[in-house]
């Protein structure tokens, strides 16, 4: 927004805040930078769906990573999605579990699953059934 000329001064202390943060100072900042702006707030389905983008594009973008970021995709889309779609994100997440802490059965290496991660990830972004 700031790169729009969409400016306030909450959005610039927002924009400027970095880790470790507080989530009551970002809240803050959040919506008075939304009442500055004369905004509308997201709605909780719009903040979820981009979250969720956000996810795949972050796996996308650093393979490394995949591992931790599926399991938080697993956990947005439970509590947040019903779609038949995304029930793969169960079993990966089933998958991270046996290869992290159950007897790995299936014999599930690091790269095997990193590799089934980014494949449903990108299947997922270029399919955008969530964005719409």
């Amino acid at each position: 927004m700031s790169e729009n000329s969409d400016t306030s001064t909450s959005l610039n202390i927002l924009s400027s805040l970095r880790e470790t943060l507080n989530i009551f100072e970002v809240e803050d900042y959040f919506h008075r930078a939304v009442r500055e702006l004369s905004m509308e707030e997201p709605t909780q389905d719009e903040c979820s769906k981009y979250y969720f983008w956000y996810l795949l594009k972050q796996i996308i973008d650093n393979e490394s990573i995949a591992i931790n970021y599926a399991y938080e995709i697993y956990q947005v889309v439970r509590e947040e999605f019903v779609s038949e779609e995304l029930n793969v994100w169960y079993e990966i997440s089933e998958m991270i579990d046996d290869y992290r802490y159950g007897d790995n059965v299936e014999g599930i290496t690091r790269e095997s699953l990193i590799t089934t991660i980014v494949k449903e990830a990108e299947k997922q972004l270029n399919c955008n059934f969530l964005l719409n």
